[in-house]
């Protein structure tokens, strides 16, 4: 299972279906695992979508029919928990946004791997596998 970064989101939005995008490539090297979209990262994408114009926000609220989002729940808070308190205890809070860790956590709940095209911003949450692309 692949958990999809809001950056992986944008990025495929933006692609509109085209093989040659490095995002589309990197999905479709994993075309047999099921993807997972965290609804912090769905509420970033809209939040970007709603900014550049009422139809784009209609248009991605149409294209997340197409997807499956996660909710958050007690066990991602829980994880959420697990990962600050080390980032702190470690000195390594300064990396990832509030959102980040979020997304993190929720597809650590669902032992899913997390991509996107920033794996900097994760490299140092313990235990998630991070797929990053070009």
């Amino acid at each position: 299972m692949i958990c999809l970064d809001t950056t992986v989101l944008i990025d495929e939005f933006r692609a509109k279906g085209s093989p040659d995008a490095p995002v589309n490539r990197a999905l479709l090297s994993r075309r047999g695992e099921s993807c997972i979209v965290p609804v912090i990262a769905a509420g970033e994408f809209l939040d970007g979508a709603s900014m550049i114009s009422e139809e784009r926000f209609q248009q991605a609220i149409l294209w997340f029919r197409t997807r499956k989002v996660v909710p958050v729940t007690f066990e991602t808070a829980a994880g959420y928990g697990r990962i600050v308190s080390f980032l702190r205890k470690n000195a390594r809070l300064s990396g990832p946004s509030q959102n980040d860790v979020w997304i993190a956590a929720n597809a650590k709940e669902h032992g899913a791997m997390l991509m996107t095209r920033n794996p900097k911003d994760f490299e140092s949450i313990p235990g998630l596998e991070v797929i990053g692309y070009d």
